[in-house]
């Protein structure tokens, strides 16, 4: 990674980075800010935000063949114009697999096309700014490129545009037949970015803002009284979306892996999807999709098959034509067991059922990773126990698992009631503390239990 881009280089003063974007800067000092601009993606983002709030273009237009104006990725020092590529006029009604395509308007960015679509395309950005790549992200080397300079492809930021905000072709990036293996950097010529090292990383405000375009170009061409005419997310979204709200959850040590093939399982003549595999310090998960959930005994064994061929821990079960919530099962819970004390054959039970995708992924993983157990001190500590802090915890954790169920409930009444709860955790929290004090707080308890109710 350059030295620009690691903590503890010093970076030109925002007032000085002020005047370069409102072009009151000499010559020299010109010269001197764009050398560092060249390589510091952290102050080229401040510039352009600058630019943005003095109500100017964040980015120069950059030149392009056949009189295309296009500014293609986020990156623009040095220019991109040193990328020695012909902008096609291509029709729109001939997008294909693998393609990059220029789109916006005002403001276009760089995008590959992962399926055809009909009104709506699915893509994932593309820039030219490979210093800003994590270990998510997936660098297309120079040979591969049909640039003269690598690109980075992001494929956890999978969204659908519509077909109106395409406006030039740049030609096939790779064939419609290795964009899976692209997607999951097993496609020689490609390598992986730098892992992301703490919240203060400008990769991750990087990332950000290539979203926030992102979703600027989605709402292109659609009519305000058209709430949206986007299909049902397809699994490219759902390991977008899941990607996204576990690195938030679970932090750097929770990785999740797009899984685009089955790699020779037979489950795939079942309608089944994969989706991605999540690995939290060697608790692996496999989430995939299917038409109706587990339903028979050939469905089990399906399921152990991906379980034993991935080798991991559980399978999250989805089934997203029908319900928005998953289902989890381990090894165990995918066998048929004996009932007791009935000697009766009992069938496979979900660990985990009724909670969204990454609330069963995450409760599972906090019940299984080892990144979740107490690390034991290697000697005795003569430190107190913080027993108040660690049962207020437990108390507000508690609600907001009561108040999250609720959510979810379709009886009004219902879903009212577990919303009191959360008017209760400081009232809750003070009878415990008083129960720990050796309190009688039986009568209490039974009180706030008729206040939730009313």
């Amino acid at each position: 990674m350059a030295d620009a881009m690691r903590h503890g280089v010093r970076h030109p003063l925002d007032v000085d980075l002020a005047d370069f974007a409102s072009d009151l800067v000499d010559e020299a000092q010109r010269q001197a800010l764009e050398d560092h601009l060249s390589g510091c993606l952290l102050c080229r983002i401040k510039v352009r935000r600058l630019r943005s709030a003095l109500g100017e273009p964040p980015e120069a237009p950059c030149p392009a063949h056949n009189g295309a104006d296009v500014s293609m990725g986020i990156h623009h020092w040095p220019r991109v114009a040193a990328a020695r590529v012909t902008v096609a006029d291509v029709k729109v009604d001939r997008l294909r697999r693998g393609q990059l395509w220029a789109a916006g308007n005002e403001e276009r960015l760089l995008v590959l096309v992962l399926n055809e679509g009909n009104e709506r395309v699915f893509v994932v950005p593309v820039t030219f700014d490979v210093l800003a790549a994590d270990e998510e992200t997936i660098v297309v080397e120079t040979a591969l490129s049909p640039f003269e300079i690598p690109v980075a492809v992001y494929p956890v930021l999978v969204v659908d545009l519509p077909r109106v905000s395409f406006v030039a072709s740049f030609g096939q990036l790779v064939d419609a037949g290795d964009v899976d293996r692209l997607l999951a950097g097993a496609l020689p010529g490609t390598t992986r970015g730098e892992p992301i090292d703490g919240p203060t990383d400008p990769r991750l405000e990087f990332r950000q803002m290539l979203a926030d375009r992102l979703e600027a170009l989605q709402d292109m061409g659609r009519e305000p009284s058209i709430a949206t005419d986007a299909p049902p997310p397809g699994s490219e979204r759902l390991a977008s979306a899941l990607a996204a709200v576990l690195r938030d959850r679970r932090g750097q040590l929770c990785r999740l892996y797009r899984l685009s093939s089955w790699e020779g399982l037979l489950v795939g003549s079942k309608g089944w999807t994969p989706v991605a595999t999540v690995d939290e310090l060697g608790t692996v998960l496999v989430v995939f999709d299917t038409r109706s959930g587990l339903a028979s005994g050939d469905d089990f064994n399906a399921a152990i098959s991906v379980l034993t061929r991935y080798n991991a821990t559980a399978v999250v079960v989805l089934a997203t034509s029908l319900s928005p919530n998953a289902e989890l099962f381990d090894a165990a819970s995918l066998s048929y067991g004996i009932g007791v004390p009935s000697g009766e054959s009992r069938p496979p039970t979900p660990l985990l059922s009724g909670l969204a995708p990454v609330d069963a992924i995450v409760k599972f993983l906090d019940q299984n990773s080892s990144w979740s157990e107490a690390s034991w001190p290697a000697r005795a500590s003569t430190a107190p126990s913080d027993v108040i802090g660690a049962l207020s915890r437990s108390t507000a954790s508690a609600i907001e698992e009561a108040v999250h169920k609720g959510r979810r409930a379709k009886i009004a009444a219902k879903a009212a009631g577990y919303a009191a709860v959360e008017l209760l955790a400081q009232d809750l929290e003070d009878v415990l503390r008083d129960a720990l004090a050796g309190d009688h707080v039986a009568q209490r308890l039974a009180d706030l239990a008729d206040r939730s109710t009313r």
